[in-house]
């Protein structure tokens, strides 16, 4: 695979990945699982990720021929395409935060904020740090945040899937397999001289 192919590849399965946890992200947000169930809604985001990545790391592998397709390339693949994935899946925040279930969001992120504050009651800088929780709301709505949070959890949460499940996809090369045309002229062109 040409380094071309190799993002080319990444970048279209990310979309469809970061499309199917949209849609995993509306489907939370209209039978409020994220308020609710949270571990519902991570068990949905694996049953995405999860057979897009040994489904991909196949594919590549069956690609790859008597190559090989080795653990560093396929785990390297799936750091990529969750990349993207979560480019996509960012986007998808922003629109359905600030859009379509904005109030439903806002009551989450006020919320966690709120119960994250209790915690510093006590201390004498607890005013001040009042002050920034309107700031730290207005982050949560921020296009460029999301997308940076939606890259970097998919990042991790793909990634460290990808490092197990890449076992299982890797392919050693194939020694006995015939020389490519391009190594037999090579071949060929050494033993005429």
């Amino acid at each position: 695979m040409t380094r071309k192919q190799f993002w080319q590849t990444a970048s279209n399965w990310g979309f469809l990945i970061g499309a199917g946890l949209f849609a995993m992200n509306i489907i939370g947000w209209a039978l409020k699982l994220e308020a609710t169930n949270s571990w519902l809604y991570e068990l949905l985001l694996f049953v995405v990720i999860c057979p897009m990545i040994i489904y991909t790391g196949k594919r590549n592998a069956r690609n790859a021929g008597p190559d090989g397709y080795s653990y560093g390339h396929a785990v390297g693949f799936v750091f990529a395409m969750m990349m993207f994935a979560g480019i996509v899946y960012g986007v998808g925040r922003f629109l359905i935060i600030n859009f379509m279930g904005l109030e439903y969001y806002s009551a989450i992120n006020e919320s966690a904020i709120d119960n994250a504050f209790m915690i510093y009651q006590n201390f004498p800088q607890f005013d001040s740090m009042l002050e920034m929780r309107d700031t730290m709301l207005g982050w949560l709505r921020n296009p460029f945040y999301l997308i940076f949070e939606g890259v970097i959890g998919m990042v991790f949460r793909g990634g460290f899937l990808g490092l197990v499940l890449c076992a299982f996809v890797y392919t050693k090369p194939d020694i006995f397999a015939p020389a490519a045309e391009s190594e037999q002229k090579e071949d060929n062109e050494s033993g005429s001289e």
